[in-house]
């Protein structure tokens, strides 16, 4: 620093006329101002760096696009990875794998198990009626075996007291048929159940119909009944009756003339007020043969039809009726005869229900209400494992002796009779005889063998000597059956035809994103070189392009889908082409706007000034500004075709032959209340889809925008 003092002003006057003036300093005229620092050369602390490492580094600040881009890279690389890896098969059905719940846990941890928790399920207890302890309550009472074929239940069922329903189960019993007019129906209801048709019949005498324990409201109101039967609820009295209706033949004249009559055995009607009981008629039993008989003096019918038959009057209101039971009654008839009205009688309102027809019996005709009042049954809860219930042991009929002796080939079993191979090669039947003198089937390997009880001869029951064929029923463990090595996992269950659901929706996933990801290339690039144009030209170019941009919008992009498929068929390449047509549109209107918003700016005024060509103007100035705002709305086209080949998938016209998460959420829709997890999966990875391409559109945008370029926060 040079210090704050008077200098000496020396002049010197050299041999020319000019006179120089000099101010003389010296060293000693300054002094340092820190004396206790140090001065040295420092270097840059900022380096030279690119716009696309900027981007990067702007992109990796943002927490939740660095998520999202994590989570859309997993379903990318699961959805092609999945579909190699997983070894089932999701082009055929599996008959024996359909509804097993999602499992990744234990059967019992009581989350993600594979289990399922029944509540109410009727009780078949046929095998034991009369059981009266827990013991045998467990071991014998069980719901129906088609529906629960194992006893895999992995926790005790709790079953209820006998109770009545109004709900019809086969394993229901008693109650009283509901009969009645529904809907608010403006004309009358028949109901024709116990029905039969005879080509030829002969009736000269002895044939009653008994009819008992009848009950309509009027006397359920005076509570006049030995059940204590309630009304049931939201019905009223109206006029319904209850007839026996034949339908015959009679010739008059040598003409074929049907006869139809119906005969009045109990009328529910308050008006007439005739009573509710056939004991209320004549008499207890209604002699059918002399009514018919008297009525067209015909003993001998052709094509006669007879049932019992409810009517009910439209009232504009619900009405009911109850009926316990039908009998018909003979003592003369051939066996034949007696055997089909022994058919047509009922005293079991719920056995009689479940039947719709059986050997040319027609139980049921109606136009109206049918339905089980106060039937009795039985009902527990349990908790039941799908798993052990699809893949644990049961018995299999008709197994093929070919596969035990391809057991027998891979050392997992033998057939021996006191040493000697029990299946002989005989070559003149070309097949197998069974020597059954004490036949023995061994089981060698039990771990890889799916045979799990030795065989007996009494096992088999269907061999055919002629031909050597030869049959057995064996108990096997069914996930070994079916050629797995360990019981199988689905991550997410199976639908209704067996496929691993895990599978199957990363196979969707891959064939969505395949065709999410090539409309968006095609109309990205197509709706970026459109707006380019019409955003930076203006004027009479803009006005033309954007009225035929108009046009095109101004028609539904699903009538637009709909023409196409239907023309040229529903697979991918139409459906991306479907897509394409319009998908550009939003593209190509959001880079035009940002045209008009940057085409005017200083630094592209000056550019041109400087000699700048439009294409340079557009792809060096213009575009790096705007595309920002522009990709993070295309990007979200991606999960938007995705939506769109749903909603197309509801309406029936999904992809053919292929899997696409529309299609699955198409064919399981009807599943939501049964199996609501064929519909959870698919729709949370779709919500991973949608919410993760927001976010990474989000976070490109703000990567990419030069305005930021440099910005530490």
């Amino acid at each position: 620093m040079l210090e704050d003092k008077e200098f000496e002003l020396i002049e010197e006057t050299p041999n020319t006329e000019e006179v120089v003036k000099e101010v003389k300093i010296t060293d000693d005229d300054f002094t340092l101002t820190q004396v206790d620092s140090t001065v040295h050369e420092q270097k840059f602390q900022t380096k030279p760096t690119t716009f696309l490492k900027d981007s990067l580094k702007r992109f990796r600040k943002n927490k939740s696009s660095v998520v999202a881009t994590y989570i859309l890279g997993a379903l990318l690389v699961m959805s092609f990875i999945v579909p190699l890896v997983d070894r089932s098969d999701t082009k055929k059905p599996h008959p024996a794998e359909t509804y097993l719940s999602p499992k990744l846990f234990n059967a019992g941890t009581g989350w993600w198990d594979g289990t399922v928790t029944y509540e109410n399920i009727a009780v078949d207890v046929s095998a034991k009626p009369d059981a009266n302890t827990e013991e045998e309550k467990q071991q014998y009472w069980w719901p129906s075996k088609q529906n629960f074929p194992q006893h895999s239940a992995i926790s005790k069922k709790v079953f209820t007291d006998e109770e009545y329903t109004n709900n019809l189960t086969s394993f229901g019993k008693d109650g009283y048929i509901q009969f009645g007019y529904y809907n608010n129906a403006e004309k009358d209801t028949v109901v024709d159940f116990a029905s039969k048709r005879f080509t030829n019949l002969t009736i000269d005498n002895d044939l009653y119909l008994s009819v008992f324990d009848t009950y309509d409201v009027e006397k359920l109101e005076a509570n006049e009944n030995k059940d204590n039967v309630s009304i049931p609820e939201n019905y009223v009295l109206g006029d319904s009756a209850l007839y026996f209706h034949y339908t015959v033949t009679e010739i008059v004249d040598d003409v074929s003339m049907p006869v139809q009559k119906d005969l009045l055995l109990v009328d529910y009607s308050k008006t007439h007020n005739i009573g509710s009981a056939i004991a209320s008629l004549a008499e207890p039993k209604v002699d059918i043969a002399k009514i018919i008989n008297d009525e067209t003096g015909l003993t001998n019918f052709e094509n006669a039809y007879f049932s019992v038959r409810m009517v009910s009057e439209g009232l504009g209101h619900n009405t009911c009726s109850l009926l316990k039971s039908v009998v018909f009654e003979s003592s003369s008839l051939d066996e034949e005869t007696k055997n089909a009205f022994d058919a047509m009688s009922f005293t079991d309102p719920t056995s009689l229900m479940t039947k719709t027809s059986d050997n040319g019996y027609e139980y049921w005709s109606s136009t109206g209400v049918k339905r089980i009042f106060m039937s009795k049954a039985y009902f527990c809860s349990f908790t039941y494992d799908t798993y052990e219930a699809a893949f644990g042991e049961r018995e299999v009929e008709g197994f093929s002796i070919f596969s035990l002796l391809d057991y027998e080939e891979k050392g997992w079993l033998s057939f021996k009779n006191n040493g000697i191979p029990t299946l002989m090669i005989d070559e003149s039947i070309g097949g197998f005889y069974l020597d059954q003198t004490n036949f023995k089937c061994t089981i060698l390997n039990p771990e890889k063998c799916p045979v799990t009880k030795e065989i007996q001869v009494s096992d088999f029951y269907d061999y055919d000597e002629e031909t050597g064929r030869l049959s057995v029923k064996v108990t096997v463990s069914y996930y070994k059956f079916l050629g797995y090595d360990r019981m199988p996992r689905y991550l997410m269950g199976t639908d209704k035809s067996g496929r691993d659901m895990f599978k199957y929706v990363f196979e969707g996933l891959r064939t969505s994103l395949l065709l999410g990801v090539l409309t968006f290339i095609v109309c990205f690039l197509f709706g970026l070189l459109w707006g380019s144009i019409c955003g930076y030209f203006g004027g009479t170019v803009d006005l033309l392009m954007e009225r035929f941009t108009d046009i095109l919008a101004g028609v539904p992009w699903i009538v637009v889908m709909t023409l196409i498929i239907i023309h040229m068929g529903s697979n991918f390449w139409t459906f991306a082409l479907a897509l394409c047509l319009t998908g550009w549109i939003g593209t190509a209107a959001r880079t035009r706007t940002q045209f008009y918003r940057f085409r005017g700016r200083e630094y592209v005024l000056a550019s041109r000034t400087l000699g700048a060509s439009d294409a340079r103007l557009i792809v060096k100035h213009i575009l790096p500004n705007a595309l920002g705002t522009i990709i993070t709305g295309a990007v979200l086209m991606i999960p938007s075709v995705i939506f769109s080949e749903a909603t197309i998938s509801y309406l029936g016209l999904g992809l053919k032959g292929m899997s696409s998460l529309g299609v699955i959420l198409s064919d399981n829709q009807a599943e939501l209340l049964t199996s609501s997890y064929l519909l959870i999966f698919p729709a949370i990875v779709i919500a991973l889809i949608m919410i993760s391409f927001n976010l990474f559109g989000n976070g490109l945008r703000d990567a990419i925008n030069p305005s930021l370029k440099g910005e530490e926060e």
